[in-house]
């Protein structure tokens, strides 16, 4: 899974698709892996099976984790795809039962703040005291350091 993540990082894409084939015949990696990885491919080269690998991934998810992972998937693909309200639509149906996702949280920000949804944003930032100081601790170096947030860090508390 590391290499697999690492090759993607790398944007070594047809390395990937090798290592992940290889990975998927030795049984090392689920299918719901398998899809979910074949789907941030799509999303990363822009492909039109993005959403088509999203959906098949979704529908063998079998945990709320994998489900959260799906839909931080679509979220980044909306905000891809210029859809913010698409995005905050995913992000929130998720965290109503998953609080604890980094990254859904992140494009949550990201999709409200292109929404132009301020007050908003400050309501979702208070709300981080709800969540572990693990959790808090993540979330805050993650955003801390997301390009498309600089100004909303940058505004005054």
């Amino acid at each position: 899974m590391q290499r697999l993540q690492h090759l993607l990082k790398e944007r070594r894409h047809e390395e990937f698709r090798d290592e992940l084939a290889r990975a998927e015949i030795a049984g090392e990696v689920s299918e719901f892996s398998a899809l979910n990885y074949q789907a941030i491919l799509a999303v990363v080269e822009g492909s039109e099976f993005a959403i088509d690998y999203l959906e098949m991934a979704e529908a063998v998810a079998s945990s709320p984790y994998e489900l959260a992972v799906i839909a931080e998937n679509r979220a980044a693909y909306d905000l891809l795809q210029g859809n913010p309200v698409a995005a905050a639509k995913h992000c929130l149906a998720t965290l109503d039962h998953v609080y604890q996702t980094e990254g859904l949280w992140n494009n949550l920000l990201i999709a409200l703040y292109r929404l132009g949804e301020m007050e908003t944003i400050d309501a979702t930032l208070r709300s981080f005291a709800q969540l572990n100081d693990e959790c808090t601790t993540r979330l805050v170096g993650l955003l801390s350091s997301e390009p498309d947030l600089y100004e909303v860090r940058a505004r005054p508390a």
